[in-house]
């Protein structure tokens, strides 16, 4: 449709809440935004006395149609919009490239708490701490804890275990107070160490290292060196955390504080943790050139990031002003999500003002480091591109390797790095099937012609920018025909090792490439061919491994190929097969009392045996 077209169709729109979806010519959703007044909003992208700039400029003119969804309220409308985003994820929508979810430190309501990592929140008296950026952050956060405390750091549950085997290393060392020990602690002294604990992780470091600098005079006092030389310890432990901790405000602010920072080039966006006064953690977002940064965007990205995070504080202070009907709109879904009253506030002067503007030059500093950093490995490519000849810069370069046993559970690896960084969400494995005596060239024939049956509008597939193959002449050639024979013109390289299995020259079939005066493009192809073999070599290994457990269960009696098949698939691992009760495994398909009643009885006697 021509902008004409589309301002006509648009002008027949109602002027009602709903979500439109922008899509290119190929039918290629780009957009997608919503409205309290579907007309005016969407008539607004094609009239012709608009005048967009930058992204928004280019979103319109991509646009060849669009299509509307009609709701009740504009609160529906910005939960089915951010639905699409995430099942679509639009070229112009900022979007949450993280799903996984935010971790917490949970404390266990019982005689012995337990501190534990989860990543939900479930009702009841437990405690919990963050939400944290990541997994990572909150593990060493937990350990840091658990050392200076002296806290468990195993898997026994107290007071059950208490008295039940020796106690590990860390009792021995001094490292943990041992509740496992019968008589070594009780458990109030036990709940006392957790309250120190807990103060640490709300925050409160001031006060305990006042507490602990004080107890640990007692006990010099005392002429109890032993217990001064732990509480000393513990005291370093607590200041080691609060350098993470900084102190920014009045101790009693809860507050996440955003900020903002938006070029031609792109984004980012800035998010620090206040609680207790104290900046306990931080998360940066960084977005493309394409990824149009407004009031509107910025609300559904919101939306969708404390949905998944699953913590809203009372207050979010945010470096940049929302529309009026944008931000009520936010906070009123909060106030529901959270189940409290929560404000959205543009700070304007003292401490908020000041952490505000300090997250938005956080964001910026980041951005441009990373800008940096992405240079000089265009830099690298450029230079690459220019040694192996390349009519384009290889942004995307895709491996392959061929793994096999003895010619059996042949598998085929594909690794793929993207602006010169492994991007390991994008590898993909081949189960070679036509392949069975270690015909290397064969199983790669297989593994292209499945590969390139891939649409290159596929996610996940584009086709890359070059091609290598661990593998000489022969295997390029074999790559290379059936490519031609697909009609796609993509440049394909061997890497060749040398006599200590290291990469020495690259070749296109014809023509070598040697690297010994290039020791960057060296290092960087040495990388590559040793992570391609590693991952190929895990492929073929799990499949090795079973087909071995499959093999091992058709000796059971009443049990074929399919029937092992069906209990991996149900079980997952052989162990939990090996431990599976009698109606477990009649919940398999297939699996009727008698077959069931073999399989208890072959790791019955598998296990005697042993």
């Amino acid at each position: 449709m021509t902008r004409e077209e589309l301002f006509e169709k648009a002008k027949l729109l109602p002027a009602t809440p709903g979500v439109y979806i922008m899509r290119n010519k190929s039918g290629r959703i780009i957009y997608v935004g919503k409205s309290k007044a579907l007309k005016n909003r969407v008539s607004s992208y094609f009239a012709p006395s608009s005048d967009h700039r930058g992204k928004t400029k280019r979103m319109v003119e991509s646009v060849n149609d669009f299509e509307v969804y009609f709701t009740l309220t504009e609160l529906e409308a910005l939960i089915q919009e951010n639905q699409f985003i995430k099942q679509f994820q639009p070229r112009y929508n900022i979007k949450l490239k993280d799903g996984g979810g935010y971790p917490y430190i949970k404390l266990t309501n019982a005689e012995y708490p337990e501190f534990r990592i989860v990543y939900k929140r479930t009702a009841g008296n437990d405690k919990y701490f963050g939400p944290y950026s990541s997994h990572n952050v909150a593990k060493n956060i937990l350990e840091t804890v658990k050392k200076a405390f002296a806290l468990p750091d195993c898997s026994k549950e107290f007071p059950k275990d208490i008295g039940k085997g020796r106690p590990c290393l860390n009792y021995h060392i001094g490292r943990c107070c041992a509740p496992c020990v019968k008589g070594n602690i009780s458990a109030s002294d036990y709940k006392a160490l957790v309250l120190r604990a807990v103060s640490l992780l709300k925050g409160d470091g001031r006060n305990l290292i006042s507490q602990l600098e004080h107890d640990m005079e007692v006990a010099s006092e005392g002429l109890n060196f032993e217990l001064a030389a732990k509480l000393r310890d513990c005291i370093y432990a607590v200041k080691k955390l609060n350098e993470r901790q900084q102190i920014v405000c009045s101790p009693s602010v809860e507050a996440d504080i955003i900020g903002i920072y938006a070029d031609d080039l792109g984004s980012a966006l800035s998010l620090l943790f206040v609680r207790n006064g104290a900046i306990i953690d931080r998360e940066n977002f960084f977005f493309g050139a394409d990824e149009i940064i407004n009031s509107q965007n910025l609300v559904s990205f919101f939306q969708r990031y404390y949905e998944l995070r699953g913590y809203i504080p009372k207050k979010i202070y945010i470096d940049f002003r929302l529309d009026e009907a944008d931000n009520e709109l936010f906070t009123d879904w909060l106030c529901d999500k959270a189940g409290f009253k929560v404000s959205v506030i543009f700070a304007e002067r003292g401490d908020m003002r000041a952490l505000t503007v300090r997250a938005s030059e956080n964001a910026k500093q980041l951005i441009l480091h990373k800008r940096k950093s992405e240079d000089r490995k265009k830099d690298f490519l450029v230079s690459l591109a220019s040694l192996l000849g390349l009519a384009v810069l290889p942004d995307r370069i895709e491996a392959y390797d061929v793994s096999h046993s003895a010619g059996e559970h042949t598998s085929c690896g594909m690794i793929v790095l993207e602006h010169g960084s492994f991007a390991k969400r994008k590898y993909r494995g081949f189960n070679i099937k036509t392949v069975d005596d270690g015909n290397d060239p064969a199983a790669l024939e297989e593994c292209m012609r499945r590969r390139f049956s891939h649409d290159n509008d596929e996610s996940g597939w584009e086709y890359p920018d070059l091609m290598l193959i661990d593998g000489g002449e022969i295997q390029v050639k074999r790559v290379k025909s059936v490519l031609s024979e697909m009609g796609i013109d993509i440049a394909v390289f061997g890497m060749i090792k040398d006599e200590h299995h290291k990469t020495r020259t690259l070749t296109d079939g014809e023509n070598e490439v040697s690297l010994i005066s290039r020791q960057d493009a060296f290092v960087f192809i040495y990388k590559i061919q040793e992570e391609v073999h590693r991952y190929s070599l895990s492929l073929m290994d799990a499949k090795r491994r079973n087909a071995v457990k499959k093999s091992s269960l058709t000796e059971i009696k009443g049990i074929g190929a399919k029937k092992a098949n069906e209990l991996m698939l149900h079980f997952g691992t052989l162990a939990a097969l090996k431990n599976a009760t009698r109606e477990e495994l009649l919940q398999v398909k297939g699996i009727t009392e008698s077959v069931a009643d073999a399989v208890i009885e072959y790791f019955g006697k598998e296990e005697q045996t042993q």
